[in-house]
């Protein structure tokens, strides 16, 4: 539609009305990821807004350039051109170029790694927009925060921000997507599965009144990446894989975060540890053709995304991944991974890093005291967080590897408040006992004997059981089972 209003709105002579429809033009190009047609769009943009003198299309044309500049690598310069954008929107009261200015901030500095000004930038929207009586963009901007709050490790603020923003509802379309994939991340990675998949499946039905160009460049990417970590931190590893490859292939090349490709190696990696754990030789490498593909296409694209910081970071840690999937555990790959994790003041991944080196330190029997140091690290940030899955691998790994963990002081809020592993998972107590014996290897008639229910109560308790984990048998969610420790009730 809006490149038929180009076409309708005559570029001879030049008026407000054709700067507008350039700018909203250039705005739907960006949001396909098709950023040189609309840099060009932009500069069109600010070219006849400036020679009609149309001061509020030429604010917004201005951060749109601002934009162009920050994509090709000139953040400093393009941040410039938005605070001017920003002034201008001020001056004109337009509140719809304020927030554009604001919102297109906070991508150009996420894309950079700049955190911190991304968080002031968000912040300063809300209260901005807020104040020019916009709710609709002061939520927005307000979810925006919890973008850089993630990261950055102040979950708790996130899950303010977040929980303000979804129980005021006012973000209508895609605009509700953003903050539902958000909430989702933020409760898989405190454990709360159940919860995070309510909010996928509502961000899932609501990407629905976004044209299909504007759903795979805006959310395929980030709710491909929520999709493969929930079921990493279930057992899913095959849906994991799944969900990776399908997140890249929605993507170009140039657009995809690098994120998913690290996703996808770890799921490939587990499968090939269990695999190999049953001597199933074929799928091991079949698991091992999956991940080294991986590799293979994002080492080819890393000069394609040398406009994300966390390039590097995400570089080295398929590389520890990789070596994880043929089997030869790299201490010094994921201590690599983890320091770039930290230099990136990203606590979250640094922690997960530092599980996985104090896995394969032990693993390879090298230095105990090193393997206490890692893990003693990564126990810390996930209580600090309440990175629920996370603690509970790094207290079994403790346990198994006979290595001495240092009990926090007080436990945080949220991981006090967390819901149990089994609770996470949609199950019922009794289904968790049920779930129990099904990893023993007991079967219906067994777990009826074992729980004083008929065979045909516990084959209904299984049904329900496979379903609610999203597996088609038994075995599977036995998997499932042992690596949360849910066999042990």
């Amino acid at each position: 539609m809006d490149e038929e209003a180009v076409r309708l709105v005559p570029a001879e002579p030049p008026s407000a009305e054709r700067a507008g429809v350039l700018v909203g033009y250039a705005q739907v190009l960006y949001l396909e990821d098709r950023d040189a047609e609309g840099g060009r769009a932009a500069e069109e943009a600010l070219a006849v807004a400036r020679s009609v003198g149309a001061r509020g299309e030429e604010g917004q044309a201005l951060g749109l350039v601002g934009v162009k500049l920050a994509n090709q690598g000139d953040l400093d310069g393009g941040l410039a051109l938005l605070r001017e954008a920003r002034r201008i929107a001020e001056e004109q009261a337009d509140v719809e170029g304020l927030a554009m200015a604001h919102v297109m901030m906070t991508w150009g500095t996420f894309a950079a790694g700049r955190l911190e000004e991304g968080l002031a930038a968000a912040l300063d929207g809300t209260e901005a927009t807020g104040r020019l009586g916009s709710p609709a963009w002061r939520d927005f901007l307000e979810q925006q925060a919890a973008l850089f709050e993630f990261p950055l490790g102040r979950w708790e603020e996130a899950d303010r921000h977040l929980g303000a923003v979804l129980e005021r509802d006012r973000l209508t379309g895609p605009k509700g997507v953003h903050t539902r994939w958000q909430r989702a991340r933020l409760d898989i990675a405190r454990g709360d599965f159940a919860a995070a998949r309510r909010w996928l499946q509502e961000a899932e039905q609501r990407v629905a009144t976004a044209g299909r160009a504007q759903f795979d460049a805006q959310f395929a990417g980030p709710l491909a990446t929520a999709r493969a970590e929930l079921a990493l931190w279930e057992g899913r590893d095959r849906d994991a894989f799944q969900a990776s490859t399908e997140g890249l292939a929605a993507l170009p090349d140039q657009g995809a975060d690098p994120i998913l490709f690290a996703l996808g190696l770890a799921a490939a990696a587990n499968r090939a540890e269990r695999a190999s754990a049953r001597r199933a030789t074929d799928q091991a490498e079949a698991a091992r053709r999956d991940g080294d593909q991986l590799l293979a296409r994002l080492q080819a694209l890393a000069d394609a995304h040398t406009s994300f910081a966390t390039t590097p970071a995400v570089l080295a840690q398929c590389r520890a991944e990789h070596s994880r999937l043929h089997g030869h555990p790299d201490p010094a790959g994921w201590a690599a991974a983890a320091a770039e994790w930290e230099a990136l003041r990203q606590p979250y991944p640094a922690a997960c890093a530092r599980w996985r080196e104090a896995e394969a330190l032990l693993a390879t029997k090298a230095s105990r005291a090193r393997a206490e140091q890692a893990l003693g690290a990564a126990h810390a940030v996930a209580v600090r967080l309440g990175a629920v899955p996370l603690r509970r691998e790094l207290e079994l790994l403790a346990q198994r590897g006979r290595v001495r963990l240092e009990a926090p002081a007080e436990p945080s809020a949220a991981t006090a408040e967390a819901p149990s592993v089994a609770a996470s998972l949609g199950l019922t107590q009794r289904e968790a006992e049920v779930l129990a014996l099904v990893a023993a290897g007991r079967t219906n008639r067994q777990i009826g004997q074992a729980l004083f229910i008929t065979p045909k109560t516990a084959s209904v308790h299984v049904s329900r059981i496979l379903a609610k984990l999203g597996v088609a048998g038994r075995g599977e969610a036995a998997a499932i089972a042992h690596r949360l420790g849910l066999d042990k009730q």
